[in-house]
């Protein structure tokens, strides 16, 4: 169902997605190409603001704190676990993985490559502030548009 909550988080957590993405950029090592990175962490947080904050909004305030942070980590999550697979079909189309099971186990070391390599103060900033404050301004759209 379409309400104003789910509206608000999805634009807000599309915005705090895009820039986390704009902030891990420069983490990214020289000469990487991140053509549309931002644009589908962006889309990530678009789908999370929607699904997760704007359906748990209306809860009070309190809530919509953890929520919104909830829903930060799990667009980082999510980006993470995106662009490691990416990076693993990549290399099983060159042909650099014997078997299945090679590629599964350099996937889980992408991802924690990636993990590490966004273990910034900006990037985590980014992601702990704008993911409270997009919280709350959704629990507020929440309440304004009953």
């Amino acid at each position: 169902m379409f309400t104003a909550a789910k509206l608000i988080g999805a634009l807000l957590f599309a915005g705090v997605g895009y820039l986390a993405a704009f902030l891990v950029m420069d983490t990214f090592p020289e000469g990487q190409i991140a053509t549309y990175f931002p644009a589908s962490i962006a889309a990530i947080g678009l789908w999370q603001g929607w699904y997760v904050m704007g359906a748990r909004a209306g809860n009070g305030y309190y809530a919509a704190f953890g929520n919104g942070f909830r829903t930060s980590i799990q667009i980082a999550f999510f980006g993470l676990v995106l662009y490691a697979l990416r990076e693993m079909f990549l290399r099983s189309a060159n042909l650099r993985y014997d078997g299945p099971g090679e590629a599964v186990i350099a996937a889980l070391e992408l991802f924690l490559e990636y993990f590490w390599q966004m273990q910034t103060v900006p990037v985590l900033t980014a992601l702990a502030v704008g993911g409270i404050v997009a919280g709350w301004l959704t629990e507020s759209a929440a309440r304004a548009w009953r």
